[in-house]
């Protein structure tokens, strides 16, 4: 009896459902149905139970509230992929933190290598000044006895 139309309620039945699929509480699919009589709900869809006038379970539902009980379901299935969706981020900031860490030890082990290699490049320096004033001394040295020697 899905299909029922009543012309003593003023509504009428299409059979089918346009929106989401409503239930009464005898748990049969509840049709969505038009207000038919003249008044101020005139036109406007509602789910009512398939029984009604004879042996009605009392179900009875706007559409406009239906859509607001499916936003609700949707913001309901948002929230409980939320924790999902902030799982996958935790683990993926996870493995790039590890990324990260495994980088830094790679630039921590090159800043050392430079160092040493800073150290020992000053210190070839430090002896090459030292190399250079020794072998000035020794030519001021040398002209200095050159000198000396040619005035005797």
């Amino acid at each position: 009896m899905a299909s029922s139309n009543s012309t003593e309620s003023g509504t009428h039945s299409h059979g089918r459902c346009a929106g989401p699929r409503m239930y009464c509480y005898h748990n049969e699919v509840a049709p969505l149905r038009v207000v038919k009589h003249n008044g101020p709900n005139q036109g406007k869809q509602f789910y009512g139970c398939p029984h009604w006038p004879q042996k009605t379970c009392g179900f009875f539902k706007w559409t406009h509230e239906v859509q607001n009980v499916d936003d609700l379901q949707y913001m309901v299935l948002e929230k409980d992929t939320a924790p999902i969706e902030l799982e996958h981020e935790k683990k993926t900031l996870k493995k790039e933190v590890e990324e990260l860490k495994a980088e830094n030890e790679k630039l921590e082990d090159m800043v050392a290598e430079l160092s040493i290699e800073n150290t020992e490049t000053r210190l070839f320096m430090e002896a090459t000044m030292a190399d250079k004033k020794l072998a000035v001394a020794l030519i001021i040295s040398w002209v200095f006895f050159a000198f000396v020697f040619f005035l005797i």
